[in-house]
């Protein structure tokens, strides 16, 4: 009977959690971030697993052999020992690993439920990341503490006890944990302050890439050959770091030209204003800049500035800018010259035998 009552249960949470989900996607506005489709898929699972566990613990109660094993092995773990001024059991430190087992597993299941496998558009999980991905790491932070204090508290622990624990802790910090604990310090700070988000594009020591995730110790950051950078948060707060979309995805670019002293700079900063005006990708505000930089050797260097909309299609569009100028440069007869230098050789005084010659 027990067992049919729970597996009603067991379907009962599942519709709820399907219907929940039916709702949460069809609202325009999200007070919070979960994948339910996640959380219907998998849930059911543990709840299954915990069914078949509790079946067998109920079933086996109902027979005298179960009651043999199960007296002698409650008797073991209930006893008490003593060592120096501490008493503890075994079934306190049993249930000091499962809290926190089951700890460390609610924090991992937390991300697991709210990663952002149901998104299909790219912008959508770059906006969820940027929501939630530093709150994240503040709840798994918050569970592993709670679960902590719940471990030593069912364990028996006195708090006199933890005092010392977390006095030897400081004597370790001072002798070889400054470089973990600064780590880990730094993520809180991360997390808090939010100088970089999960999916920002950011440099960092000469690296470039978008932030993947940032985590207690590590943050990784996804470079654009593909790698992984795992990255200590201590070396990503204390480095000089620049967010390129902290404030937005605009980036200003730069390309430099060259043309001959012959040419008529006037039509040329008319064409070239023209050509970035017909690209869709570059904004008109800012509008783009033409500027003569200066007079070269052997040309006249012009710099173009100019703005675009999305930072991660920059090179895409500087790239497709180029072309457009070399193709409407021949076109209007404009050169583009190259360096170039004319060496003279003049001829030395005749000796006397070539003159009688």
């Amino acid at each position: 009977m027990i067992t049919i009552l729970f597996l009603w249960v067991v379907r009962l949470i599942n519709e709820g959690l399907q219907f929940a989900s039916m709702l949460y996607t069809h609202q325009e506005q999200r007070l919070f971030y979960l994948n339910y489709n996640r959380v219907g898929t998998q849930a059911p699972t543990f709840f299954y697993i915990f069914l078949v566990i509790g079946w067998f613990v109920l079933f086996g109660r109902n027979f005298y052999e179960f009651r043999q094993i199960s007296e002698p092995l409650k008797n073991f773990f209930e006893q008490e020992h003593t060592l120096g001024s501490y008493t503890f059991s075994i079934s306190n430190l049993l249930t000091f690993i499962v809290i926190m087992i089951v700890t460390t597993v609610v924090s991992k299941v937390v991300s697991y439920f709210a990663s952002d496998q149901q998104w299909n558009s790219k912008e959508e999980r770059r906006k969820r990341k940027l929501k939630v991905g530093s709150w994240l790491l503040l709840i798994r932070i918050t569970i592993i503490v709670l679960g902590l204090f719940l471990a030593f508290a069912a364990a028996g622990i006195p708090m006199d006890k933890i005092t010392l624990i977390l006095g030897a802790l400081g004597v370790g910090v001072g002798f070889g944990l400054q470089t973990l604990v600064n780590n880990l310090v730094s993520g809180l700070i991360i997390a808090f302050e939010k100088p970089v988000n999960v999916g920002d594009v950011i440099e960092v020591g000469g690296q470039g890439g978008t932030v993947k995730s940032i985590g207690f110790r590590s943050s990784v950051i996804s470079t654009v050959d593909g790698a992984d950078l795992v990255l200590p948060n201590g070396d990503l707060l204390n480095s000089h770091v620049i967010n390129w979309t902290l404030g937005g995805y605009k980036k200003r670019m730069h390309i430099v030209l060259r043309v001959a002293y012959d040419s008529d700079l006037q039509h040329i900063r008319d064409l070239l204003l023209l050509i970035m005006g017909k690209q869709v990708n570059i904004l008109t505000s800012p509008l783009p800049v033409v500027q003569y930089n200066q007079f070269a050797a052997s040309a006249i260097d012009i710099d173009l500035y100019f703005w675009v909309r999305s930072l991660r299609d920059a090179s895409q569009i500087r790239s497709d800018l180029m072309q457009a100028i070399h193709q409407h440069f021949r076109q209007e007869g404009i050169v583009i010259p190259f360096p170039q230098q004319d060496i003279h050789i003049a001829s030395g005084p005749e000796k006397e035998g070539d003159r009688e010659d």
